[in-house]
């Protein structure tokens, strides 16, 4: 019985400085990281609201850019545009302007509003195979250039205005 109790003392001890061990082996295991994390070369975190966000642009600019996107880089006489190629041609547009990507749900509500208005236009199409599928198109309409934001439309509407007022006061 005191062999099995001095045994008992023997093993808590050897325990003990097991553990004595390793508290004095836990300096070197941290001054040598392995994680990139640890290192004291990383960059430094970005503190909140030190910098100001770049400004997220909005669906509609997305539209608009990629309708602009399309007038230049798509030739329109070959007929409507499928759902997936303006998808290819929106990541290309993310790309070429270094933009973040946007839900297509809202970007695709804001470009459906700029070519077909509240419809949704589908067309039959025939693939390679012979078989046909109704797909969602985007028939984009011909380029329309905004009387109101010319320059010259401007000066001669100014114009209008001023002799419109003149006649009224004379």
């Amino acid at each position: 019985m005191l062999t099995s109790y001095l045994n008992g003392i023997v093993n808590a001890l050897s325990a003990k400085d097991q553990l004595a061990a390793a508290v004095e082996a836990i300096p070197e295991l941290v001054s040598e990281p392995t994680h990139q994390c640890f290192t004291p070369t990383a960059a430094p975190k970005r503190r909140r609201n030190l910098e100001p966000a770049p400004r997220q642009q909005s669906a509609k600019e997305h539209a608009e850019a990629l309708l602009d996107w399309i007038y230049a880089n798509v030739d329109l006489s070959e007929g409507p545009i499928t759902h997936s190629a303006i998808l290819e041609f929106y990541t290309e547009i993310l790309i070429e302007m270094d933009w973040t990507p946007r839900p297509w749900n809202p970007v695709g509500h804001q470009f459906r509003l700029l070519t077909t208005g509240k419809r949704k236009v589908y067309a039959w199409i025939t693939t390679t195979t012979g078989a046909l599928h109704r797909l969602r198109v985007y028939p984009i309409p011909a380029r329309t250039v905004d009387a109101a934001s010319t320059p010259e439309t401007k000066s001669t509407q100014v114009r209008s205005r001023t002799a419109s007022k003149l006649r009224r006061s004379a």
